[in-house]
């Protein structure tokens, strides 16, 4: 249901970053003083504004910057007051009230000053992270994104490779989930600009974000949860609001390194149980800031650059012939590969089918196909000794390299009091190479790449007081991020090794370099990965206006927003072609299950050049733009001195993805296949494909009716408590605009891969050596027994409905809060395959299937949803006196029926027709999390409470020291179990039946649950074991830094030596257990994440 709630006002500005003052004016009799003069400063760069109070003795200052300023207010018969050292936080609507006494205006009165803690002024829930913690924290490769989890309802969104992509392939990109919402609902605004990146088929999705300040380029940032202010909009989860530096009166700047070798770190839990060696790890981080004026008081200037160096070894265990089986020889190659017999003597069909050996199991070279025979001696030679003839018989250490540099440059510039303008460059350029488990003069055995994350992001700001009371702000964005996965090799080694038919290399699309793949049973794969390059590109335009304006007690605000994100995407999918080989033309008897488990072996179908089937395949991709528009109305209304109340409403239009170069065939085009869900049976375009009629046919109906109210109430209580409650609603962009809202495909016969399979185990696909079955790609028709989509004319927007209460009260220095939660997601896209065929008693799903010319039809479908409730409490003390500190702690649920898109390592669906035995933990779900970080400056030294009258050697080696940590206390996330074969004949995941909980009192890393709580559902019938109904392990985690400031003879300048250590007690993270049951390793652990880490570090500052 959707709610709409007309309210009169104007909305702060969209996505505007700035932050400002407001405050009442009174006399010593507690009236309100109209027409006071207020000037607020900036103390860094001494750049001043200035506000009248209104009749009620309201004044605002908004739209300035995150910084320390200087207030006074003044007017004649009253003395000037003065309040110093207010910090003002990113995105903060800071309450500072004055008391105007009696008396000559020269007359000044300094009040006593504070940074304000308490939210009286707004309902957001969120956390700020300002720059001392940023720089001081131990944060694993200095990513920002990392603090996030400070905050309370945020939880990481992955580990060990399981969870949503925005985490990164190695994890360590910084994406999170909040409020239970999914990780591509969260967004980063950069300087109020969106720098997120978006869920797509290659690298993009691997992103949190397009661009990465380095911690020293970041003044401080805020990570809203849950809102309900009209100013957010577009996504329904986390906000990320972060404010680079600037510029100030005084040259700053600051260079560093930040080394890390493995011969001071621990090893891997599971490394040190099998004896294996510690990989390599050489990893520098350094570079350099500097800021200063242009034009005092005017004009200034920041610069930022880190660079990046790792080389991190990698170790891989795989199984490669030796020279005798490339010799044909399999003798010796051990149980279940030692038995081949000649395809050339098979007699009888069918199941009667069988074959003669070959003479002590030797392959005669005169028999050898002479492309195979090529490509087998790729291979590296075994080098583990004693297991020449067994599995597991070669070891790989190779190094992962990744040179990373990032720029980022600044300037504002004041006009007037009146107009100010800023402008900001941020440039990303990451280069990877990443092996695979065999060299690369193996082609790095199937799964090896380079990666290219080039990025970059400009934003322009200007901002203008058009009176005392109205303002309006004006910002500018684009960025552009480039992406592309490729391979290792470089050359065409089709052609070197006389591979033909392979469709890519007829392209003449300059992509032709590679090998095709070998999937070779029993031995690792050979070639080049599959479906690669895979280039990916993110482009984002965006344009915002804001205006902001006090009426008495209300402060109005208003905004609208275009953005406007590009994605183009193409995979390069089995262009150059696969051969697979699974023992079936060396096996005593090729259609006896049985007799094919042990006899054949599938490096002999290779050297004989016998497929037993082969995929090819073309580019997958489109170019996808998908507009956004927003406008939105709020009301700040002061209705007394302790009472506020935020009143908003916001629209939004998600306009459905185009492709404006799609409705053409082939390389890029795009099709809908209609079903009864678009249109009658009788109707003559049933069952046929759709093409967009034009470049922005989005296919369906727009929606149009996305108004989302926003009600909060802030109510103070004497001078230290407020209590808070509000709800909104907040509508989200599709996670992945391609598979999710685009009513269009790149499908067949834009985009086909064609699988031809022996016909009868007795006669190949093809020899090796002929090549690839001509197939005509892009094809000229649909191919049958491909994949296909359907999708919905009608597509609701997906939303959360969001509530919140807390209460908060200042203690002195440190604020207390506690409060709950809670959030429920509609119409969440989950996709289900309406060709399935069910569950049967005996006949396979395959065969029974809706639609016999097609193998999957899915139905993309958004009729799913989530709940996630919480109670929250945090503790937190800003910088003062030596100490901050941050503790927070979630109590949360999250409950679902549907994974994330491109989540990995999730669970499968049962049931394709039926959302409800779905609906389960959340595959992110974890119930308790407490992250708790501090900052303390030790008590010894010139300046601190111990050591003022020490000398400077004294104070050199004694003073300075502070120490810092993050303490992590996480519950596991719950995983799915599937039970082996097909017992419902359902062709989906199979659970099983329920017999006990399967929870064990006192679980292990060798049986984490009881197996045998899991029976076999009787055929045809759907287990009852429910999804995600068992947790795996919690994690326990404590990061350290130790650092010595060393002040230097001259004023301002400072050296600072860091010693951080990641994991620092060693206490091991481990991964889920394997979940498919009645399996050798069913129920056991086998990974674990990284051991403990040593950084140390020099920074010099001035």
């Amino acid at each position: 249901m959707r709610f709409v709630v007309l309210v009169a006002g104007f909305a702060t500005g969209l996505y505007a970053q700035s932050s400002g003052f407001q405050g009442l004016i009174t006399d010593p009799s507690g009236a309100a003083i109209p027409g006071v003069t207020v000037r607020i400063q900036n103390v860094a760069t001494g750049v001043a504004n200035t506000a009248v109070s209104n009749d009620q003795g309201l004044y605002t200052a908004p739209l300035l910057t995150q910084g320390t300023y200087r207030i006074s207010v003044s007017k004649t018969g009253f003395r000037t007051a003065t309040r110093d050292n207010l910090k003002l936080d990113v995105g903060q609507a800071a309450r500072v009230d004055f008391e105007m006494k009696i008396g000559d205006v020269a007359e000044t009165v300094e009040v006593s000053s504070a940074a304000p803690l308490l939210e009286s002024e707004s309902t957001v829930m969120g956390q700020v992270i300002e720059n001392k913690r940023i720089v001081e924290m131990p944060l694993n490769l200095r990513n920002y994104l990392e603090l996030a989890k400070f905050s309370t309802g945020v939880l990481p969104a992955r580990s060990l490779g399981r969870g949503s992509r925005t985490g990164g392939e190695d994890g360590t990109e910084g994406g999170f989930i909040a409020l239970g919402q999914h990780a591509y609902q969260t967004q980063v605004l950069l300087d109020g600009v969106d720098n997120s990146s978006r869920a797509s088929g290659g690298p993009l999705g691997f992103q949190a974000q397009a661009v990465k300040p380095p911690v020293d380029a970041v003044e401080e940032f805020k990570v809203v949860t849950n809102n309900n202010s009209a100013e957010y909009g577009s996504r329904m989860g986390g906000k990320v609001l972060v404010s680079t530096k600037a510029g100030t009166n005084q040259f700053h700047g600051s260079a560093y390194e930040f080394l890390r070798n493995e011969v001071f770190d621990a090893t891997n839990f599971f490394a040190n149980r099998s004896g294996s060696r510690k990989p390599t790890l050489r990893q520098n981080q350094f570079g350099g800031t500097v800021g200063g004026p242009i034009l005092q008081n005017r004009s200034f200037f920041f610069f930022s650059y880190q660079g990046t160096r790792i080389r991190r070894g990698q170790t891989f265990t795989s199984t490669v012939p030796g020279q005798a089986a490339r010799n044909g020889d399999f003798s010796g190659e051990g149980t279940r590969r030692n038995q081949i017999f000649d395809p050339d003597t098979t007699t009888g069909t069918g199941a009667a089918a069988t074959r003669l050996p070959f003479p002590g199991n030797r392959i005669p070279a005169a028999r050898f196909d002479p492309v195979s025979k090529v490509i087998v001696e790729l291979y590296p030679m075994p080098n583990i000794a004693g297991r020449d003839l067994l599995a597991n018989n070669f070891f790989f250490a190779p190094t992962d390299i990744e040179t990373s540099n990032q720029y980022d440059m600044r300037a504002d510039h004041n006009f007037s009091a009146n107009d100010r303008v800023f402008g900001r460059w941020s440039i990303r350029r990451d280069d990877k190479l990443q092996n695979g488990p065999l060299p690369i003069s193996a082609s790095g055995g199937g799964s090896g790449q380079t990666i290219k994350l080039p990025g970059d992001n400009w934003v322009g700001g200007w901002t203008r007081s058009l009176s005392s009371s109205v303002f309006n702000e004006l910002r500018f964005g684009y960025t552009h991020f480039p992406t592309r996965f490729d391979l290792l090799d470089t050359e065409n080694l089709n052609k070197k090794y006389g591979i033909k038919g392979a469709p890519g290399d007829a392209m003449n699309d300059g992509l032709d370099h590679g090998l095709a793949n070998f999937n070779v049973s029993d031995y690792n794969v050979i070639g080049s990965r599959c479906c690669w390059p895979n280039n990916n590109y993110l482009d984002v335009l965006q344009i915002n206006d804001n205006v902001l304006m006090q009426r008495g007690s209300h402060s109005l605000k208003g905004g609208v927003e275009y953005r406007k994100s590009m994605v183009f995407r193409e995979a390069s999918r089995l262009r150059r072609g696969q051969f697979s080989f699974n023992r079936i033309f060396t096996a005593q008897q090729p259609n006896n299950a049985t007799s094919r488990a042990q006899t054949g072996n599938g490096l002999a179908d290779m050297l004989l050049g016998m497929a037993s089937s082969t995929t090819t395949g073309n580019q997958s991709g489109e170019d996808t733009y998908a507009p956004y528009w927003g406008a939105y109305f709020q009301d700040d209304w002061k209705v007394s001195r302790n009472l506020t109340v935020n009143l908003g409403l916001r629209w939004e239009w998600m306009v459905n993805p185009y492709y404006p170069y799609g409705n053409i065939v082939g390389r890029g085009g795009v099709s809908r296949f209609l079903t009864e869900f678009n249109v009658a049976p009788t109707d003559p375009r049933f069952d046929t494909f759709e093409r967009p009629k034009g470049p922005k046919d989005g296919g369906g109906n727009q929606d149009l009716n996305n108004f989302a109210p926003r009600v909060g109430i802030a109510y103070k209580i004497g001078a230290g408590t407020v209590v808070r409650s509000g709800f909104g609603l907040f509508y989200g962009e599709a996670d992945n605009y391609n598979s999710e809202s685009a009513r269009f495909r790149n499908q067949t016969p834009d985009f086909t891969e064609v699988v031809l399979n022996t016909p009868d185990n007795i006669r190949p696909v093809t020899l090796v050596r002929n090549g690839f079955i001509p197939v005509q790609l892009p094809a000229a028709a649909p191919v049958p027994n491909t994949n296909v989509s359907v999708s919905l004319d009608d597509y609701p927007t997906q939303y959360a409905s969001q509530w919140f209460f807390d209460i908060q009260r200042q203690l002195g220095e440190v604020l207390v809060a506690v409060g709950y939660q809670g959030a429920k997601a509609t119409h969440l896209y989950a996709g289900r395959n309406i060709n399935n065929g069910g569950p049967h008693p005996s006949i396979p799903e395959v065969q029974r299937r809706v639609r016999r010319t097609w193998n999957s039809v899915s139905l993309n479908d958004n009729g799913a949803n989530s709940n996630y409730n919480a109670l929250v409490a945090r503790a937190e003390k800003r910088f003062s006196k030596g100490m901050t500190f941050i503790a927070s702690y979630t109590w949360s649920k999250t409950i679902d029926q549907a994974v994330e898109n491109l989540n990995q390592g999730g669970s499968g669906r049962a049931n394709e027709y039926d959302l409800t035995n779905e609906r389960g933990l959340s595959d992110l779900d974890r119930r308790h999390n407490l992250v708790s970080s501090f900052t303390y400056e030790l008590p010894f030294g010139k300046g601190r409470t111990f050591g003022g009258d020490w000398n400077s050697l004294a104070n050199a080696i004694a003073g300075g020291w502070q120490v810092g940590g993050i303490l992590s206390l996480r519950s596991g996330t719950p995983f799915d179990i599937s039970y082996p074969g097909d017992a419902q004949n359902s062709g989906t995941r199979n659970r099983g039946n329920r017999i006990a909980s399967g929870k064990l009192d006192n679980p292990t890393i060798d049986r984490w649950f009881d197996e045998q709580a899991f029976v076999q559902s009787a055929p045809g019938v759907m287990g009852n074991t429910g999804r995600n109904v068992l947790i795996g392990p919690g994690s326990r985690n404590f990061d350290l830094i130790v650092s010595k400031m060393l002040r230097l003879p001259r004023e301002g300048h400072a050296l600072q030596f860091r010693f951080e250590s990641f994991n620092f007690t060693n206490t091991p993270t481990f991964g889920q257990p394997a979940s498919g049951l009645r399996a050798l390793a069913t129920a056991t652990i086998t990974q674990a994440d990284e051991p403990r880490r040593i950084q140390f570090a020099l920074k010099y500052s001035f």
